[in-house]
């Protein structure tokens, strides 16, 4: 068995006593809290899972809906700076052209991927910012749904 010398802060597992200074944890013990927390922001997180084991990972909750629309000046966009995991963008249904989607970098009619009314595609991200849109017609919307 190994000597965990760092209390391990994992709010979710609700471990009582606290733990404090040294721990010993059997190697399938270790395993396990291997396998069941994740690192993020700083902290440790539990990763969730349905009681018959499936791991709630991919279906994050929305946390916004915006819409960014072409205002006769700017053609090229990006989504403003909002941390995220993914994003979901729709043609607008009242569009009449297409609208250019792609992440990380200028999109263009070229290297985009092409959206018309009603029309959706999906992104992993981790900022809004990251997310690149040409639309060529003034007043055309692109409608983005985000997670967080």
């Amino acid at each position: 068995m190994s000597n965990i010398n760092k209390p391990m802060v994992v709010p979710e597992l609700d471990v009582r006593p606290p733990i404090e200074g040294w721990m010993r944890l059997s190697e399938d013990m270790q395993q396990t809290l291997a396998l069941l927390t994740a690192y993020c922001a700083n902290k440790r997180v539990v990763l969730k899972a349905s009681e018959s084991g499936v791991l709630n990972v991919a279906s994050a909750q929305i946390k916004d809906i915006v819409h960014y629309t072409r205002d006769g000046i700017d053609e090229e966009l990006t989504g403003g700076d909002i941390p995220c995991t993914e994003c979901l963008v729709m043609g607008h249904p009242d569009n009449t052209d297409k609208i250019w989607v792609r992440p990380y970098t200028t999109a263009t009619v070229d290297n985009s991927w092409p959206l018309a009314a009603g029309e959706a595609m999906g992104f992993t991200l981790d900022n809004l910012k990251q997310l690149n849109m040409f639309i060529a017609v003034d007043g055309e919307t692109l409608i983005v749904a985000y997670t967080r």
